[in-house]
């Protein structure tokens, strides 16, 4: 039990390493997050203070932190049994994706929280997730902002999802739990 809740302790630790910020501050010196808010700054002024290939990066980074948490972080410490415990990756990935949002490292300040997500259901049902994110850049170019597509896209994952495990991985049925949660 105790290397279970060591686990989530790292997951947290994961999801709340202020990459954004860090990147920001050393290129630019400003912050991404907005003075008096919680908040971070929209997507089009953090690539503007990051540049576009700078702010891809990040954008990649921070995927990377839900993938760590599922894939390498629940093998190394828990063992290739942890995927049969659907409810430990689920509390694992919920946990990276709050300490993206609410980060200790810039005072319980940070980002939305979609990468991390993203990078989480890349690891569990990446086919999805693939086209998930397709339809969301699709839609953020078409109608040249990115809320349309992050919306979309979360409102996709689930029913692409469903389908996909009905069709071709009955066996990862329990992660349909944790991809209904992540996307509301």
């Amino acid at each position: 039990m105790t290397i279970i809740l060591q686990y989530f302790v790292a997951c947290f630790l994961i999801g709340s390493l202020p990459l954004g910020e860090i990147v920001a501050r050393l290129k630019s010196g400003k912050s991404l997050i907005v003075p008096g808010s919680r908040d971070t700054r929209p997507p089009g002024e953090v690539f503007e203070i990051l540049g576009i290939s700078t702010g891809i990066i990040v954008c990649i980074l921070d995927a990377l932190k839900g993938f760590l948490a599922v894939y390498p972080v629940t093998i190394k410490l828990i063992g290739p049994e942890a995927y049969s415990q659907w409810w430990v990756v689920g509390i694992g990935s919920v946990l990276t994706v709050i300490g993206h949002c609410n980060s200790p490292f810039l005072g319980f300040k940070g980002g939305r929280g979609l990468a991390p997500t993203f990078g989480v259901m890349v690891t569990l049902l990446y086919v999805p997730a693939l086209l998930s994110l397709f339809l969301g850049l699709f839609l953020a170019f078409w109608g040249l902002s990115s809320k349309p597509g992050a919306l979309s896209a979360a409102g996709a994952m689930p029913l692409l999802s469903i389908a996909w495990v009905f069709l071709y991985r009955p066996q990862d049925l329990d992660y349909l739990y944790i991809v209904a949660f992540m996307s509301t």
